[in-house]
């Protein structure tokens, strides 16, 4: 009896392992790019220190244009989230960079977190407190 049960054990995981090898019960993809976002939180004083040593992060100010045109991080990116166009516009961007991103106090770039997750980026950092704690933090910005 027990030798019979732990047969029809075996039997039904290999048959659940052959199901995963045909594709019928792995994940697509494109669901899979989408589930690995790691985004990582800091403060103005970490993203300027973290802009400083690695050159490779994109800056990406996600206010409206009238907002970025009175300051902005120095070599900041602006698609405003905003404009019915925004999942769009990120959509154009490399995926494997890593972007800093950010806003006048965090509101707006906190809910653009969702595109940036739905549209499969590898690695966010998102500035707490936007370019309000930026300029608190005595940090330069450009007109």
């Amino acid at each position: 009896m027990l030798r019979n049960l732990f047969l029809l054990l075996a039997v039904g995981f290999l048959a659940a392992c052959s199901q995963g090898e045909t594709g019928a019960q792995s994940i697509p993809q494109d669901m899979a790019e989408k589930q690995t976002t790691q985004i990582t939180d800091v403060s103005a004083v970490e993203a300027a220190g973290l802009i400083k040593s690695r050159p490779d992060i994109v800056v990406l100010d996600v206010r409206t244009p009238s907002e970025f045109a009175a300051e902005h991080i120095e070599g900041a990116l602006n698609i405003d989230f905003k404009n019915a166009n925004f999942a769009t516009e990120i959509g154009n961007l490399d995926t494997s960079k890593t972007y800093l991103i950010h806003c006048r106090s965090g509101g707006r770039s906190t809910r653009s977190l969702a595109a940036f997750k739905e549209k499969g980026f590898k690695t966010i950092i998102h500035m707490n407190g936007g370019i309000i704690d930026w300029n608190k933090s005595g940090l330069p910005t450009v007109q």
